[in-house]
C-alpha cells in the first residue's frame, strides 16, 4: 500500500467484459484472452533483440519473496518477477488473462471458474496444474499477510480438474477479479514442494520469467532469465541485477555516468535536467497513488476531529505540489486519486484557508495549539521539503511541529507500531478496483492496516465500503464511493497532498519498458538495443 508500502488500484475502469454470466460491474477486461502466449501490452521501439543484463538501482531492496506475506515495495517489485498470478494488471489498467486464460461467472457473482493456461511450468520443470492454484489463495488466504483481508470472501478453492479451478464466494463480491491479480494471490507450487516457508523462499521456484540467482536480504538481487518461461519468445534479458541506492543524488549520478541502465525513482527536481541529458530519458507515467500526510488517532491531539480539520486548513498543497514536484504531479483533492475508478471531482475538501484553520483549533480541546511530530523517511527529498512547508503552514495557526527525519527502515518500523503523530507516505492502489485502497485506509478491522496506522475509525464510513464491496451495479457503486470521499474529506483522518507520477530515469538502449497504473513493470517485456 505505502511506498514501504504498495496500496494501490487503479485508473478508471468502466464495465465488465468477460466469461460467461459477468456482471456488468468488474473492472474492465481485455476483449482477447491471449491464447497466443503473448503477454499483452507488449511493444517496443524497433526489433527486440535477446541477451544482456539490466542494471536496475532501487532505493529500497527486498527482505521477503513470498508474496502472500508481505506488502514492501522493495520485496514485491522483485518477486513480481518470479511469481505470477491468474490475471494481470496491464499498462492501460485493464485486466488480463495470464495463468489463466479465461474464467466465467455464475448468475449471482458467487461462484467464479478459472481455466488454467496449459503448458506452464515452474522454474524447476514441473506443470503448473489446479492443485498449485488451489493451495496457493487458500495460503493467499488463511495467512497473516498484510493483503490476506483481499481474499476474505472466499468459502471455497477446488479443483475441478488439472486445467480448472472453482472459487466459491460468500456473496458477490465486485472486486474479486480484481483482487485476484494482486502479487499477493501469485501462485506458488503445492505445498511449497514439502518445505518450510523460510527455505522455500529463500530459493524461491515459481512460474515468472526470471528466477533467482543471488540475494542479499535488503540489498543486490540478481534474477536469471526463466529458460522454462511459459512464453518462449520472452524475456528478452539474459539477467536482471537490482542494487539498492538509497541517495536520490547518487541514483541520477550512477545512471549519468552509465553505471546502471534504469532508476526506480527520478527526484521531480532533476526531471528537467535529466530529460535534456544525452543519452537519458525520463519515463512519466499516471499512477493509482496519492501522497498522505497520515494523523495518528491515538496522539491526543488527532483524536480531535476539530484539530484534523485545522490541519487541512493549514496545509498549503498547492504550495507543496509547486515546490516539491515541479509541475510533475497534481494537487490532491480526494483521498482516491483522478486516475483510480469513482474518482469524484465534485468532493468538497478543506481547502487552503488559515482563518478556518484557526476557527477549526479554537472549537477543539487546543485552542492555543499544542506541539507534534512529523516523521519521513531521510532518503526522499521532496517529502523532506513538504514537511518542512507543512510545518511553516502550522506554526501560523500555533502547532509547533518538530521534524524527524530518519532513514528508512527506522521510519517504516516506526510508524507501523504507531510511533508518531503525523507521517508523510504514498498509497498506491495496485489492483483495478478501489475496494483495495479505501478497504485499506479506512475499514480498521478488516482492512489490514488499522486504516493506514492512523487507527481512524468510523463506523458509517466502514459499512459505506463494505456496502460497496457487494453492490454489482457500477452507478450505485459510484454513489456509494462518493460518499465515501466526503466522509474523509469531512472527518480527514489524512491529509491528501498531490497525486504523484511515476518517474523512472532510463539509459538510451533499454527499450519496452513501460510501467502500468500501480507502478510495477513487466521486466519480461524489456530488451537493451
Amino acid at each position: 500500500m505505502p511506498e514501504p508500502f504498495l496500496v494501490s488500484r487503479r485508473r478508471i475502469l468502466q464495465l465488465g467484459v468477460g466469461g460467461v454470466g459477468l456482471a456488468t460491474f468488474g473492472p474492465l477486461l481485455a476483449a482477447c484472452s491471449a491464447s497466443d502466449g503473448s503477454p499483452p501490452g507488449s511493444s517496443s521501439t524497433g526489433t527486440p533483440k535477446k541477451g544482456g543484463t539490466l542494471q536496475y538501482a532501487r532505493t529500497t531492496g527486498p527482505t521477503s519473496l513470498d508474496p502472500h506475506g508481505t506488502i514492501l515495495a522493495g520485496d514485491v517489485y522483485t518477486l513480481n518477477q518470479i511469481f505470477e498470478p491468474l490475471y494481470v494488471t496491464a499498462v492501460d489498467g485493464s485486466l488480463r488473462p495470464h495463468l489463466a486464460t479465461g474464467h466465467t461467472v455464475s448468475a449471482d457473482g458467487r461462484t467464479y471458474t478459472f481455466t488454467i493456461r496449459p503448458n506452464v511450468t515452474f522454474s524447476d520443470g514441473s506443470p503448473l496444474t489446479a492443485a498449485d492454484v488451489v493451495y496457493s489463495l487458500k495460503r493467499a488466504q488463511s495467512g497473516k499477510g498484510p493483503l490476506s483481508f483481499l481474499d476474505g470472501v472466499i468459502s471455497s478453492v477446488t479443483a475441478a480438474a488439472d486445467s480448472s479451478v472453482v472459487v466459491e464466494l460468500t456473496q458477490a463480491w465486485s472486486p474479486f477479479l480484481s483482487d485476484v491479480s494482486a502479487f499477493s494471490n501469485s501462485i506458488v507450487p503445492n505445498n511449497l514442494r514439502g518445505k518450510p516457508a523460510d527455505e522455500f523462499f529463500a530459493k524461491p521456484v515459481g512460474t515468472g520469467p526470471f528466477t533467482l540467482e543471488s540475494w542479499v536480504k535488503g540489498g543486490t538481487v540478481t534474477l536469471a532469465a526463466n529458460p522454462r518461461y511459459w512464453n518462449t519468445a520472452r524475456p528478452y534479458l539474459d539477467k536482471v541485477v537490482f542494487t539498492v541506492v538509497e541517495d536520490e543524488n547518487q541514483l541520477i549520478q550512477q545512471l549519468q555516468a552509465g553505471q546502471v541502465d534504469v532508476i526506480d525513482n527520478v527526484p521531480p527536481a532533476n526531471v528537467s535536467s535529466l530529460s535534456s541529458a544525452a543519452g537519458v530519458s525520463v519515463v512519466k507515467s499516471s499512477q493509482w497513488s496519492v501522497d498522505l500526510l497520515l494523523l495518528n488517532a491515538q496522539s491526543k491531539p488527532f483524536a480531535d476531529l476539530h484539530v484534523r480539520r485545522a490541519v487541512a486548513r493549514a496545509v498549503d498543497r498547492a504550495q507543496i505540489v509547486k515546490a516539491t514536484t515541479f509541475g510533475t504531479a497534481e494537487v490532491a483533492r480526494s483521498f482516491f486519486p483522478s486516475s483510480l475508478q469513482y474518482y469524484d471531482a465534485a468532493t468538497k475538501v478543506l481547502d487552503y484557508d488559515l482563518s478556518a484553520a484557526r476557527s477549526e483549533l479554537a472549537q477543539s480541546a487546543y485552542p492555543n495549539g499544542f506541539s507534534a511530530q512529523l516523521l519521513v523517511p531521510s532518503s526522499n527529498q521532496a517529502w523532506n521539503q513538504a514537511a518542512q512547508i507543512i510545518q511553516a503552514s502550522l506554526k501560523q495557526v500555533g502547532v509547533t511541529v518538530s521534524i524527524n527525519s530518519i532513514e528508512e527502515a527506522a521510519y517504516k518500523a516506526a510508524f507501523q507500531k504507531f510511533d508518531f503523530d503525523m507521517f508523510i507516505d504514498i498509497a498506491i492502489n495496485d489492483i483495478s478496483d478501489p475496494d483495495e485502497m479505501a478497504s485499506f485506509e479506512l475499514d480498521e478491522t478488516n482492512g489490514g492496516s488499522n486504516s493506514y496506522w492512523t487507527h481512524y475509525s468510523d463506523p458509517a464510513t466502514t459499512a459505506l465500503v463494505r456496502q460497496a464491496e457487494t453492490e454489482q451495479d457500477s452507478a450505485k457503486r459510484q454513489g456509494l464511493y462518493s460518499q465515501i470521499q466526503q466522509k474523509v474529506a469531512d472527518n480527514v483522518p489524512f491529509v491528501p497532498l498531490s497525486y504523484p507520477a511515476s518517474l523512472k530515469g532510463l539509459r538510451g538502449g533499454v527499450q519496452g519498458f513501460k510501467v502500468n497504473p500501480a507502478g510495477a513493470v513487466r521486466l519480461e517485456e524489456v530488451w537493451l538495443a
